[in-house]
């Protein structure tokens, strides 16, 4: 089931949250006007499906990992902290015990968005696996 679904415009990035495929994604560009109601509201709908994953994890009902993959083409430095935030609170469950994936998509010649990558995943301290797109 869908549980959150933004669809991209010309400057927010899709945002999916997917109970049934495990799976929270951002895509696209991430340029919000307005980045304090864009990531709030996107933050709120995280936390609250987590919470929901710790009272399933208790009962031993979670069969897969959770996957959080971030597949940008761009993001400015407001965004940036949007991103930084996600990670904290996934952090906060992973170190509860919660099985959690986290995925960072990059074109194979884009090595700024690989740093950028790279960055962020240093500053929260949660580990990433670097996804390599190659082709169109």
């Amino acid at each position: 089931m869908i549980l959150l679904h933004l669809p991209p415009t010309e400057k927010t990035p899709e945002v999916i949250l997917d109970d049934e495929l495990s799976l929270f994604q951002v895509k696209g560009l991430c340029l919000p006007e307005n980045v304090r109601d864009f990531s709030q509201t996107v933050t709120e709908k995280l936390e609250y499906y987590l919470q929901t994953l710790d009272r399933m994890q208790e009962s031993d009902t979670k069969e897969k990992p959770f996957r959080v993959n971030f597949k940008l083409g761009y993001f400015n430095t407001a965004a940036a902290k949007f991103i930084a935030d996600v990670l904290m609170h996934v952090k906060a469950h992973m170190q509860k015990g919660i099985p959690i994936k986290i995925f960072w998509h990059y074109n194979e010649d884009d090595y700024d968005m690989l740093e950028a990558g790279e960055d962020i995943a240093k500053m929260v301290d949660v580990p990433v696996t670097y996804v390599m797109v190659t082709g169109k």
